[in-house]
């Protein structure tokens, strides 16, 4: 067996792993939220609503922190290649455009 199938087959496997791991919190999160809805207990119980609040706000950090990583290239300004032929002539023209 090749190195590049096993990579392939790795990167394969690691992506369904995810998939079902971030289906499985959700589903388990959701399933703790409507069983605390429908007991009146568990819903005056604040050790309960606080094991859910520091859940969903631990799953929200990895968003939080690409956001804050975007912020540092604020400055960076894209620039943008088009390739046109020019009416009159027929020759390929590049134009270059900078975001302001």
């Amino acid at each position: 067996m090749k190195i590049r199938n096993v990579l392939k087959w790795t990167k394969i496997s690691y992506g369904f792993v995810f998939i079902f791991s971030v289906l499985a919190f959700v589903s388990f999160m959701g399933w703790v939220m409507f069983m605390m809805l429908q007991n009146d207990e568990n819903l005056v119980n604040t050790a309960a609503m606080n094991i859910v609040t520091l859940c969903l706000g631990l799953a929200t950090l990895p968003g939080l922190f690409v956001q804050l990583l975007s912020l540092l290239e604020i400055n960076k300004k894209k620039t943008f290649t088009a390739t046109k032929k020019c009416p009159n002539c027929r020759h390929t023209i590049d134009l270059k455009i900078t975001e302001d």
